[in-house]
Parts: structure tokens; C-alpha cells; sequence
């Protein structure tokens, strides 16, 4: 129970309830607004704690459920991605927000058939747009089952919804460690809460709780503080003490968070909550702020407060009179990390921290580290942690650093974590890069024996100015665009920043086919098999379009050309300059060929086997047609038709141009 200070003067707290509280009055005719971005790909398929619970039914039928439990003053929306397409663009918001009407947010749902990649990012992004202007409160709830696979950064979308007030609850069915940590900046920069569910009862108490969170009576909340800035130059947070109110002050709840028994209040940044002990469903008071003041009606009241892992409660009873204080002992310690470059001691802005926590036991090494409990994007965070053992992260490319840290109760402390590491910084120069519609991607690799060719792909990237972070070591560098490439190797060392533009000069190779001889026409399919032979080992360049135009390095290369889907098959060696344009075409010497087996009367025999021998004695075509026809290399040619009771021979000579009709006699 929270201490009470008692007074008043009636004409104070008409002051007071009409300048003070006057901006939460001006907001109480906004409702909250909310929008539900529901994961459509197509892992929702997959089981949860088993093959049974399909994670779309479960996370369907919570929504289902919480929707039936919230007020109907909020206004609820929907959105998904990776239900139409699948592809990386395929977000939609399917429900503006309205009041809720549970059978109208649920038909999509109904509908939704998840298909494709999940692009978490753009989908967040996309449903912000839709919420309403400030100052309503407005969140956003996401359900999904995995991170973004569409290489988009989730943080950067984080800090961009925290700067326009949108707060973030995310509900994560069974995600991997690795996936939960990049997922966790959303509700951290945003202010809102993370729920890991692995079951189904977990997924319908996760989803109610969010929605629940995403729908408080904006008319009953103080506006929240702005969100934390990074902390200032000294080691320690020193987060500073809380006064407490005057005796004379209006009455009401003030909330207090104190990091140890029987230790001074001190200025968090915390989420509150405060429910009728009567009506636990019945919140009062929800959101995020720095020791607030609630005006509530006097009585009982559950208040909880929460920053990330670290939660407490306590009952507090509300005079008529006077200010009533609900102190909160979170039994938690405060750790500032900064992650460092090792050789400069430079902050690290993109870096991902990570705090896991620590199995207890006797400190061993190898201890069991559980799932991630807090995660941030940049240089310098402070999180307020539960005492006990943690493993800190920062992780930036390729490159990550573990520091061992215990947080004792009531402590403040800081964490410096130098990551060795080196940036290689690449682009590319070329004319064809900005005339070319292909994809200029830079490859990264290294020296590994167990590979088949005796190197591994470490990263790649598709960025025109491509930005690696990597172990200190040597490394091969490719930009290739299309079949054209430039290598090189780089060797970086602690803290370098190495900067290389590769030059990607190309020529281009038009081809196009011929064939030659007296009525000879384009009529049958050709295709194109390009490799490199005076070179590195590339893979070749396969086409089926008629006269294609190829971007090549420098280089001499041979042409493979077929026409038709038999035996015409040319083949050219051509020497390709970069900026210049070298024209090929392929002349076939080709025939069309038509065969058939004549009966009695003339009339084709059905059933018959064809099979069609070069000079050399290998078959080139076989058919069960009866009266087959297709385009040949010019030459000499066995043919064979062969019914059940006879076999027919008949050798013939093609001319290039000749359209031949072969016609057997039947005995």
C-alpha cells in the first residue's frame, strides 16, 4: 500500500484540475486507434508446439477473442503482408480503423491465404500511414512468426514511428533467438511491450494483452515523456531521485519506482498500469512516463510497473484527500552498454546489442543463456534489468563480441564493449551499371578448405555503396553485374577503413540466328549458351531470347547456338572489348524434315516408332507421332520407322534449306 499525504484547498485543485490536467481533458473525445499487421506468409503454415496448432488458426482465433474484449470506443484496423504475392511489396491494409465490429475485422482474416516472404518492415511502415494524426493515441500490433527476410532494417522503422508517437506491441509465435533479438528494437524504441509466445495458450493471452494495451482510454492517461535521451558522457546512468509530492497536492495516485527496498525513488522511464482491484479488466491508467501523477476516484487499486524484463506490483488505497504515493520495487539494477570500436574507441551507431540472461548456477562458462530480454539498435543504451547474471552482445556485419555481467540490486552500472572489427567500404564504377537494368551485388569471401573451391561467400550486398563490417583478415572482393565482374583482393586490419571503387567495364555481345538455304525462314525456337574461356571460371550465360544483347567483360568467349530442339547446334568463338559492341550471328544449316509411314491405300500407319540416326550412328531424335516432322542439322541420316510386325530402313541426304517429306511404303 502506497503512503498517503493528505490536504487540500478546494480552490487549489480547481486550479490544478482546470491548467494542469487541461490537455488530458482536451484529449479524452480522441480515441485510440489501432491497427492489428497480421503475418501472411508462408511459415504461418507451420505448427506451434506441434504439427496440430496451425500458427494462423491460433493467432486468428486470439484475435478473435481479444477483439470481443476490448471497448468499443477504440478504433481497430488491420493490415497483412505476404498473402497476394508473396513477394517483398506485398503489404496491405485491409481495414481502416473503426469502431470495432468483430465480424467485420475478422472476415479478411477469414480469407487470408499466407503465400510468400514476410516483409515485416514495409508492412509496419504502410499500416502507420493509416492511423489517424496525433494527438490520438495510436499504436500498432504486430503478429508474426519470423523476422524480416526482405533486407530491411526493423530499427530504423522503429526510430522513425517513435518520432511520430506510433507505439509498437509485438506478439512473436515461436521465434528463433537470433530472429527475436532483431525483431525486439520495435517495442524498445517505441515504448511498447514484447510477447514471446510458444504456445496457444500463450498466443491468446499475448494478443489480449496488447490489444488491451493498444486500446486504453486516452481520456484517462497523462500524456507520456518523451522518449529517453542517450546518456551523457559520464560512465554511470545516475538516474536521478523523485521527490515526493507535498502534503497539499491534489489527491490522486503518484507512482514512484525504486530500484531496492527501502532505497530512494528514482526517475525511470517506465510503463504503468493501473487497474480497479475489483476489475482487473478495467484500466485506468496505461502508459509510459516518468513517475506519474493519476487522478483517480478514491479506492483500491493494482499498480504495475514495467521496463522491459524488469516488472513489480503493488496495492494502493486512494484517500478522498490529499496525494496518495504507490511506491514500486522493481528489485533491479540499471546497465548502460557502449559499444566501441577496439582500435579507436569510436562509438558504433549501427551496432545490435543484445542482453541475454544467464541460467544461475555456479558461474560456469559454458552456463545455459536464455533467449534474448532486451535489444537495441546504436552506440549507448540503458536498460533496466532484473538482479541477476546477463551475456551482453554487440553484434555489427559480420562481427560480434560477448561480455559476462552481473547486475545486483539497486546498482547502476556500465558495460564498454570493443568490437575488433574493420570497415570495407565498396562501390563501383561502369557506364553499364547505370544503363543496365540488372543488379549490380558485391560478394565477400574468404579462404576456407572445406569448400569445394576452396572459398566461402561471407556476405553480399546489393547496395550501390556497399558498407561491410569484418573480422580483421584478408578477403576476396567481387562486384559483379551480370555475367560481368571485377575482383580483387583486400586485406583489413583492427579499426581500418578501407574504401575501393572497382571499375566493371563491359562490351556487349549482340547475337542473332540465320538460317541459310533456298526458302530458309526463322521458324523454330533458338537459344544461346555463352562461357567465358580465357578467364576465371564463371558460370555461363544461357538465353532463349531470339537476338539478345549480353553485357560481358573484356574477354574472348564461345557461343553455343541452337536452333530448333534436335540436333542444329553452331558454335563460334568471338572476342568481346569493353565499350564496344560486337555482333555475332549464327548461320545453321538446317532442314525441315517431315516422315511418314504410308499404308495400304496410302493411308499414314498409326502406330509406329521413329528413330533417327546422324552419320555417326547416334540417335538424335526418336518420336511416336505418326507423322512427325522437325528441324535437323543439314547431313546424312538413317531413318527407322518400326511398327509391330516390320522394321523400314531408308537413308537420307539433307541440304540445308530442304524441306523434306520422307514417306515409307508399308508392306
Amino acid at each position: 500500500m502506497g503512503n498517503r499525504y493528505r490536504g487540500g484547498a478546494q480552490a487549489l485543485l480547481l486550479a490544478v484540475a482546470l491548467g494542469v490536467f487541461g490537455t488530458t481533458a482536451a484529449l479524452s473525445n480522441e480515441p485510440a486507434s489501432a491497427i492489428v499487421v497480421f503475418d501472411g506468409s508462408a511459415s504461418m503454415w507451420g505448427g506451434l508446439d506441434g504439427p496440430r496448432n496451425i500458427k494462423l488458426t491460433v493467432a486468428r482465433e486470439a484475435v478473435r477473442r481479444a477483439l470481443g474484449r476490448i471497448g468499443n470506443q477504440t478504433r481497430v484496423g488491420l493490415a497483412s503482408f505476404g498473402h497476394r504475392r508473396g513477394d517483398c511489396a506485398d503489404v496491405e491494409v485491409l481495414r481502416q480503423p473503426e469502431p470495432v465490429d468483430v465480424a467485420r475485422l475478422m472476415e479478411p482474416l477469414e480469407k487470408l491465404n499466407p503465400r510468400g516472404r514476410g516483409p515485416v518492415t514495409l508492412a509496419i511502415r504502410e499500416a502507420a500511414k493509416a492511423l489517424p494524426p496525433a494527438p490520438a493515441k495510436r499504436s500498432l500490433v504486430l503478429i508474426h512468426d519470423d523476422a524480416d527476410n526482405c533486407q530491411q532494417n526493423v530499427c530504423v522503422a522503429a526510430q522513425e514511428l517513435r518520432a511520430t508517437g506510433v507505439t509498437v506491441h509485438v506478439v512473436s509465435l515461436a521465434l528463433k533467438p537470433d530472429d527475436l533479438a532483431k525483431t525486439a528494437c520495435l517495442p524498445q524504441m517505441t515504448g511498447g511491450r514484447l510477447f514471446h509466445a510458444q504456445n496457444v495458450e500463450q498466443v491468446a493471452t499475448a494478443v489480449e494483452e496488447a490489444l488491451k494495451l493498444a486500446s486504453a482510454d486516452p481520456g484517462r492517461i497523462e500524456p507520456a515523456a518523451p522518449p529517453k535521451s542517450s546518456p551523457g558522457p559520464s560512465a554511470r546512468p545516475n538516474v536521478a531521485s523523485v521527490a515526493k509530492p507535498p502534503a497539499d497536492a491534489p489527491p490522486g495516485l503518484y507512482l514512484r519506482s525504486l530500484l531496492a527496498p527501502k532505497s530512494e525513488p528514482v526517475s525511470l522511464s517506465l510503463h504503468w498500469t493501473v487497474t480497479t482491484e475489483a476489475e482487473p479488466h478495467d484500466v485506468v491508467f496505461s502508459g509510459r512516463a516518468t513517475s506519474p501523477h493519476v487522478a483517480v476516484p478514491p479506492g483500491r487499486y493494482l499498480v504495475e510497473a514495467r521496463d522491459g524484463p524488469a516488472s513489480a506490483s503493488v496495492t494502493a488505497v486512494v484517500a478522498e484527500l490529499g496525494p496518495t504515493v504507490a511506491e514500486v520495487v522493481l528489485n533491479a539494477g540499471i546497465l548502460r552498454v557502449r559499444a566501441q570500436a577496439q582500435k579507436s574507441g569510436a562509438p558504433l551507431p549501427d551496432a545490435i546489442v543484445t542482453v541475454s540472461e544467464v541460467a544461475p548456477g555456479d558461474g560456469r562458462r559454458d552456463a545455459p543463456v536464455g533467449q534474448p530480454v532486451v535489444a537495441f539498435k546504436g552506440s549507448d543504451g540503458v536498460a533496466t534489468l532484473p538482479a541477476g547474471r546477463y551475456l551482453v552482445r554487440v553484434e555489427q556485419g559480420l562481427v560480434r563480441t560477448d561480455r559476462s555481467v552481473v547486475v545486483p540490486v539497486g546498482s547502476q552500472g556500465v558495460v564498454d564493449v570493443p568490437l575488433n572489427a574493420a570497415r570495407l567500404q565498396l562501390s563501383a564504377v561502369g557506364k553499364e551499371i547505370a544503363e543496365s537494368g540488372e543488379g549490380l551485388i558485391f560478394s565477400i569471401a574468404e579462404d576456407d578448405p572445406d569448400a569445394p573451391s576452396g572459398r566461402r561467400e561471407v556476405s553480399r550486398s546489393a547496395a550501390r555503396q556497399a558498407d561491410f563490417m569484418l573480422a580483421p583478415g584478408t578477403y576476396y572482393v567481387i562486384a559483379r553485374l551480370g555475367m560481368i565482374e571485377a575482383r580483387e583482393s583486400l586485406a583489413v586490419g583492427p579499426g581500418d577503413v578501407v574504401k575501393r571503387t572497382l571499375s566493371v567495364a563491359a562490351g556487349r555481345l549482340a547475337l542473332a540466328t540465320k538460317p541459310i538455304g533456298p526458302g530458309a525462314s526463322l521458324a523454330e525456337p533458338v537459344s544461346y549458351r555463352v562461357e567465358r574461356i580465357d578467364g576465371p571460371s564463371q558460370d555461363a550465360i544461357t538465353t532463349s531470347r531470339p537476338a539478345p544483347v549480353l553485357l560481358l567483360l573484356g574477354g574472348r568467349y564461345r557461343v553455343e547456338g541452337r536452333y530448333g530442339v534436335i540436333n542444329a547446334r553452331v558454335v563460334r568463338e568471338v572476342d568481346v572489348k569493353a565499350g564496344q559492341t560486337q555482333q555475332l550471328t549464327l548461320e545453321h544449316q538446317v532442314a525441315n524434315l517431315k516422315l511418314r509411314l504410308a499404308g495400304s491405300g496410302g493411308t499414314p500407319v498409326a502406330e509406329v516408332f521413329w528413330d533417327v540416326k546422324d552419320e555417326t550412328g547416334t540417335t538424335v531424335w526418336t518420336t511416336g507421332q505418326s507423322e512427325p516432322s522437325a528441324a535437323l542439322q543439314a547431313g546424312r541420316y538413317r531413318i527407322r520407322a518400326e511398327t509391330r510386325e516390320k522394321r523400314y530402313d531408308r537413308v537420307v541426304e539433307l541440304r540445308a534449306g530442304d524441306a523434306r517429306v520422307v514417306e515409307l511404303a508399308a508392306d
